[in-house]
């Protein structure tokens, strides 16, 4: 703490000083000469500024190009939630065929007496008869079928025909491996097996639904000119039978996406 006597010197100085000050902003002023301007000092000591017309113009256009973005995220979200719904649509239909066919299976192996297999004609016509083994390895891959295990159906459809090349079921088995590639979207396996069905089993009572799943694969695989091809054939060769009725309906339906 400064003394009394300390203090007034002090004082005094700065009352001096306050003086020269003024009387130099004075002479100044009448000397005609300006006095620099005033700078705020903000934080720190540092000039305080305000944002310029640039940084607002430029901040302006960040948030115009980040709504722009917004918009586009939207509306591919839109398009992909569509997508979505079709393809959905699309697997129940594919769901509700698998199930049809089984249905129809089943019913034929009640009419055969428990026997998921094929006509008693076409178990004439191989020259063999279907062995307990053959039956046990066929219904194995079937129940897997029915039980939406696609992946293991289609293994064990393979390794019966491989096992069994013989067999009067062959061409069961041969259709439903097709089938097993089709419901999961493989769609160019199922368009091999189907296409192997309707060429070593042409007598087949499946090469009619093979022959309208290979239209279906085409279909799906977006050659439109063999899916009309193959669904043509199956009205022409198959008339008044449920493939034919399916082929024409999808036939319809290509006609009203205009393709």
């Amino acid at each position: 703490m400064k003394s009394p006597r300390r203090f007034g010197v002090w004082a005094a100085g700065m009352w001096l000083a306050a003086l020269g000050a003024t009387g130099w902003a004075a002479e100044a002023t009448s000397a005609g000469r300006s006095l620099p301007p005033v700078v705020e000092l903000g934080v720190g000591g540092a000039p305080a500024t305000s944002p310029s017309r640039d940084a607002l113009a430029d901040l302006l256009q960040q948030l115009e190009s980040l709504q722009a973005e917004l918009r586009d995220l939207r509306g591919q979200v839109e398009v992909q939630n569509n997508e979505i719904e079709r393809l959905k649509a699309r697997q129940r239909d594919l769901l509700a065929d698998i199930d049809r066919r089984v249905s129809e299976l089943e019913r034929r192996s009640v009419a055969t007496g428990g026997t998921v297999a094929a006509p008693k004609s076409e178990i004439a016509a191989s020259g063999t008869a279907t062995s307990a083994p053959e039956q046990q390895a066929y219904e194995a891959a079937f129940n897997r079928m029915k039980q939406g295990q696609y992946d293991r159906a289609a293994k064990g459809f393979r390794e019966f025909i491989d096992k069994y090349p013989q067999s009067a079921l062959r061409d069961n088995a041969q259709y439903w491996l097709g089938e097993a590639f089709y419901v999961v979207r493989d769609f160019r396996k199922a368009l091999t097996e189907f296409s192997r069905l309707r060429d070593e089993h042409p007598k087949s009572p499946k090469v009619p639904d093979a022959l309208l799943k290979i239209g279906y694969s085409h279909y799906e695989l977006g050659d439109r000119a063999k899916a009309r091809d193959a669904l043509n054939q199956v009205i022409a060769r198959y008339p008044g039978q449920p493939a034919a009725k399916s082929a024409e309906q999808r036939l319809a339906k290509m006609k009203k996406e205009g393709r």
